[in-house]
């Protein structure tokens, strides 16, 4: 379908992460080409959706940074224990709508699990996410530009220190007929890529596993996007900061962060999904991962709180 460069997969800061995903979207604008990008973080990072407030943050300290994306949603902490990945394109015409992006690559995603030889997969696009045995394992998020757009998520590869998670960000509770389940318990019961693998990776050095599945996964998935269809590039140490220097001319420091300024207007975007442009920022919001899922799903991913 497209013209296609892929970025490689990264490990970088989250503000050079970021700062990333807007310059792929720029530069799917300007060069008329797709492009695909594996990354991680070395350092904890708490992201936080277009729309949403600073206080679903419980606290700030020196173990983890926070930054603001510009697709919507909910607060999701990156961390070794996951992989992002991030697709841009151009508003050529091969999507009419951002729901046919979203499917068409959550399709991909899917693909490369199954490839991959992982049982029960399902998509569910109305809540985002890709889904082994009924749970999140995977979930993304779109900035439909005028001129471009872009799909980026994040997929569980080992699991994640959930406490470590409770301490730093809201964790909502829903009251499901005449029980109560926690987003703390259906991350405790997440699947993971690693657990999904394991006689893949059996023979690898326990210290290398998680790197070994990342890598996996991330060549399958450019595999079923891009097939043999694309032309490496890498984020050298001039592009990450000439696209901070860009980023920062717009998104002017803590005020972005803070209090979502200057937000994008509709000369630069069509839809950001589920936000206003520039409305209020949103509170008590619960964990990005399952802020669509319907209570009926939600019920199957976590286990009722003991009363």
């Amino acid at each position: 379908m497209f013209s296609y460069e892929y970025w490689g997969n990264n490990t970088l800061d989250i503000k050079a992460n970021m700062a990333m995903e807007e310059y792929l979207l720029d530069r799917s604008e300007k060069e008329k080409v797709a492009t695909v990008r594996f990354w991680n973080v070395a350092r904890d990072a708490i992201v936080l959706g277009y729309s949403e407030a600073t206080s679903n943050i419980k606290k700030l300290d020196c173990t983890f940074d926070v930054a603001r994306r510009i697709t919507g949603g909910s607060h999701v902490e990156f961390d070794m224990h996951s992989l992002a990945y991030s697709f841009t394109v151009p508003r050529d015409g091969s999507f009419g709508h951002f729901e046919d992006m979203r499917a068409y690559f959550a399709e991909k995603v899917a693909a490369a699990l199954i490839e991959l030889g992982v049982d029960d997969v399902s998509i569910d696009n109305r809540a985002s996410t890709i889904n082994v045995d009924g749970k999140v394992i995977a979930s993304h998020a779109i900035f439909w530009g005028v001129k471009s757009a872009l799909m980026h998520g994040l997929m569980l590869i080992d699991s994640y220190d959930v406490d470590k998670i409770y301490e730093r960000v809201l964790l909502k509770e829903r009251k499901i007929g005449k029980k109560v389940y926690t987003e703390y318990s259906a991350l405790k019961n997440a699947p993971t890529l690693s657990s999904q693998l394991q006689k893949e990776i059996k023979r690898i050095d326990a210290g290398h596993k998680r790197e070994y599945v990342k890598r996996l996964v991330a060549e399958e998935m450019l595999k079923q996007i891009a097939g043999e269809r694309f032309e490496k590039k890498a984020p050298s140490t001039e592009i990450v900061s000439n696209a901070e220097s860009v980023v920062a001319a717009r998104h002017t420091g803590s005020p972005w962060f803070n209090e979502r300024r200057p937000p994008y207007t509709k000369g630069e975007v069509e839809a950001i999904p589920g936000e206003e442009l520039d409305g209020l920022l949103r509170k008590r919001l619960g964990y990005c991962l399952y802020i669509e899922v319907s209570d009926k799903d939600f019920a199957k991913m976590s286990v009722p709180k003991e009363d």
